[in-house]
């Protein structure tokens, strides 16, 4: 296969991917929708109810106005159904919630039915006891409906949820390999090259190891130099041009290495960037191979290759977010000391390379139990924070001290360090998701504390930050529970 090849190869791997994305985006996103829909159903049926209470206490009844209201009510089931494809029917069908589609279209036919209800009474075809005896029947029916709804629509973005992003990270794992792979075929081809450039230019055999060991695009680049360098001179200039490109390449491969083997510690772009950005590059590796631009193609499929490792990292991080609601909650008896130790060793290279000096503190009369995952989640992400965004300025050595404490009915878990703290005006968004304080300093996902955050909430406890010149502390105060 030849380096154009090679790289429109690249370009369809990205496009697979970033459409397979955005088609679970888009899924994802249609979740809320139909909870939206349901939402306004509830309000219409409330002003259904309205309507039922006047007509009882025999208030003067608005016919027109009862219609409206049916009418609306019925508007929520037909949007719905307008709203699912083939692709929603199928996944519905495959995990048992597709009575969703049945509840829509029950619920039309019982709005018709009201409809003709009204006309009936309107037309002293039926009483007013009929009709309000009617009504109520066709109220416990649509609310019904509307509790009915709720948790398919819930259990199939859940299952989405679970299947997309997997699928996802799946495809950005495949992608980055099928990449580097690329990268270093396309690299070996360029090695052979040079080897072959090295040589003396009146060799005449230099043709023929051309047409042996080099195809495609190289060997026409290579036969054309071999005619243009009329000296040493230059084929030293083409060969030092050449391993400065391989050096590049080299350069950039071990980076993304690196980024990869301290991928817990790396930030990345938020979805939009590194997709936009992808898509763009696309565009342009397209351009350069229509222009014969393979050393300018080369270069932006590297930065796609940068720009899929950012993308895994953050749909890793909001994989993370999302399991938090499926982790298993049972509780068991937790020595922090030693799980501070376990964190602290996978820090380690961020402690040794600035000297940060982690303490545990722990004050408990009974021992400390509750769930262990969530637990280690909430530590780690405080203890990796607070060594992240240490101050480098202040005269005192960088130091996190971690303390527990037993209350009432709760134990206090804290998280103290002297590093850089968050500004003032920004405290109402530290437990955002996607909120970075400090980009200049340290750069990630945004989302370690809105983790925090949603473990602490899960284990019915409470969060709070103070922070100022002299540093950070977050204080959790989590009920207690029996093992």
């Amino acid at each position: 296969m030849n380096i154009s090849s090679k790289l429109k190869l690249i370009v369809v791997l990205t496009i697979f991917e970033i459409s397979i994305t955005l088609l679970a985006v888009l899924e994802i996103s249609k979740g809320a929708q139909f909870h939206q829909l349901n939402l306004l159903h509830l309000k219409y049926i409330s002003q259904f109810t309205g309507n039922i209470l006047a007509l009882e206490n025999k208030i003067q009844f608005d016919v027109l106005d009862m219609k409206r209201v049916i009418t609306d009510i019925r508007q929520q089931p037909i949007d719905c159904i307008e709203k699912i494809d083939f692709i929603n029917v199928f996944v519905m069908r495959q995990i048992g919630t597709s009575a969703v589609v049945d509840i829509c279209h029950e619920d039309i036919k019982q709005a018709n039915r009201a409809l003709l209800a009204v006309t009936s009474f309107e037309n002293q075809q039926i009483t007013r006891e009929q009709l309000l005896s009617q009504l109520k029947e066709f109220e416990n029916i649509f609310t019904q409906h509307s509790q009915q709804f709720e948790k398919p629509v819930s259990d199939t973005v859940s299952f989405l949820m679970r299947t997309m992003i997997p699928f996802i990270i799946i495809i950005s794992m495949f992608n980055i390999v099928s990449i580097g792979y690329m990268s270093k075929s396309i690299s070996s081809s360029i090695r052979r090259a040079i080897n072959l450039l090295e040589r003396n230019s009146d060799d005449k055999n230099l043709s023929e190891d051309i047409d042996k060991h080099v195809s495609g695009e190289l060997q026409t680049l290579l036969l054309a130099a071999r005619e243009r360098l009329a000296n040493e001179m230059l084929v030293t200039e083409v060969n030092q041009r050449l391993e400065k490109l391989v050096e590049q390449r080299t350069e950039s491969l071990t980076q993304a290495n690196a980024e990869l083997a301290q991928f817990a510690y790396r930030a990345s772009h938020d979805l939009k960037a590194p997709l936009s950005s992808s898509k763009l590059l696309t565009r342009f590796i397209v351009e350069d191979i229509q222009s014969g631009l393979l050393t300018s193609a080369i270069e932006d499929a590297q930065k796609i290759h940068g720009q899929m490792e950012k993308l895994e990292d953050l749909v890793v991080s909001i994989l993370s977010l999302t399991e938090i609601d499926s982790l298993d909650n049972n509780v068991t008896e937790i020595d922090v000391i030693q799980m501070v130790a376990e964190i602290q060793q996978r820090l380690s290279s961020i402690i040794e390379l600035h000297n940060e000096e982690i303490t545990c503190d722990i004050y408990l009369e009974n021992p400390f139990v509750s769930n262990k995952v969530r637990i280690v989640q909430i530590l780690e992400n405080l203890i990796s924070n607070a060594l992240k965004y240490r101050d480098e300025d202040k005269a005192e050595k960088p130091y996190v001290k971690v303390s527990l404490s037993e209350k009432t009915d709760s134990y206090q878990l804290s998280v103290q360090d002297n590093g850089i703290g968050i500004p003032l005006e920004r405290h109402d968004e530290v437990f955002q998701m996607f909120k970075r304080f400090h980009p200049k300093i340290s750069f990630g996902s945004g989302l370690g504390l809105a983790i925090v955050k949603k473990h602490v909430d899960y284990l019915n406890g409470t969060i709070l930050m103070q922070t100022s010149e002299l540093g950070t502390l977050f204080t959790t105060n989590i009920p207690k529970q029996v093992s």
